[in-house]
């Protein structure tokens, strides 16, 4: 079995970024074929970048560094769910990402966006260049929320609908296809 990470990409105070975090696990949670773990940015609490060494030469030396790079390494794949700050990725997500290097190698990402008329597809893009200089597999299939503040009900909660649903069991499709056989390849 494959196991992969759902990664709640922001802290900001009232973030809307826990609901589709949340949306998307437990759709994955529903599956026979892959176990998933939810992971919180905001609970991980990972200082800013602070390690000594680059983290391509995988000498951590910081003990949050060596417990998230334990965290990352057991994990076959990952939905990165983002906001969009300024046609960008949040700078939690990216500090998260840039503590490690070989743990992201060669698994497979999707991803979960949201903003305002482009739903986060830009910050996507430049997590497309992200994974690739970290030889991970960005897969096409995404969700994308575009203006999600028209669709919040009295509660401020995001009405996912159909469409989201289909995309998101699309993304879950592919991303179990490829977390499967990238574990193989690693393994070979």
């Amino acid at each position: 079995m494959t196991k992969i990470a759902v990664i709640a990409g922001s802290v900001r105070p009232g973030r809307f970024n826990i609901q589709p975090a949340t949306w998307v696990y437990e759709l994955a949670k529903k599956r026979d074929d892959i176990e998933v773990e939810f992971i919180d940015l905001q609970e991980l609490d990972l200082p800013f970048y602070n390690e000594p060494k680059p983290a391509m030469m995988g000498d951590y030396e910081q003990e949050h560094t060596k417990a998230w790079a334990k965290t990352i390494g057991e994990k076959d794949g990952f939905i990165f769910v983002t906001p969009e700050y300024n046609h960008s990725y949040s700078p939690v997500l990216a500090n998260a990402i840039n503590y490690l290097n070989a743990e992201w190698n060669y698994k497979p990402v999707s991803f979960v966006s949201y903003g305002s008329q482009a739903g986060g597809a830009r910050a996507v893009e430049h997590l497309r260049g992200i994974a690739g200089e970290l030889r991970m597999f960005d897969l096409r299939e995404q969700v994308l929320l575009p203006n999600y503040y028209f669709n919040l009900d009295e509660q401020g909660q995001f009405k996912f609908g159909e469409q989201e649903e289909k995309a998101a069991n699309t993304l879950l499709d592919e991303l179990t296809t490829w977390t499967a056989k990238l574990k193989v390849a690693r393994e070979s």
